[in-house]
């Protein structure tokens, strides 16, 4: 059975994908992030999971459940509900990648279905900086099941 989101190895599945497709990376540029990715309840304020990942150029270097690895800093945490992490990644599955308004970038900017917490307004550019990074690596899982 493969991995499932958010778990740290779906990340590190998408993270041998990433090295795979190598030059579609390069052209984005170097991407040196740390990331959480919170996920909650859809009823409540229940935190599900939280997984942290980083990103070391053009690799993912690690990925590890918060309960794992504590002493983790993220740049930026991003969070959001089991239906709205799944809606995206079901679109990606689907087609290849989300439409406009599912994307990590969309669904952050309002900051209510996706959002993001930081306590450093400069780390927390990051998303913003290595966003396309980010949204390809998620793209990714479209060919997780294929590889």
């Amino acid at each position: 059975m493969s991995p499932a989101f958010p778990e740290a190895d779906w990340f590190l599945a998408l993270g041998r994908l990433m090295e795979a497709e190598g030059e579609l990376f390069r052209r984005l540029g170097y991407a040196e992030v740390r990331f959480a990715i919170r996920l909650l309840a859809d009823n409540s304020e229940q935190v599900e999971s939280t997984t942290c990942v980083e990103l070391a150029g053009y690799r993912v270097a690690r990925a590890a459940s918060l309960d794992d690895d504590a002493g983790f800093d993220p740049d930026f945490v991003i969070c959001g509900r089991r239906a709205t992490w799944n809606r995206m990644l079901e679109e990606i599955v689907r087609s290849g990648r989300p439409d406009l308004r599912h994307t990590l970038s969309s669904l952050a900017l309002v900051g209510e279905e996706l959002w993001l917490e930081s306590t450093d307004q400069l780390r927390e550019d990051k998303f913003y900086r290595f966003n396309q990074t980010l949204q390809e690596l998620f793209n990714l899982a479209a060919k997780l099941n294929r590889s």
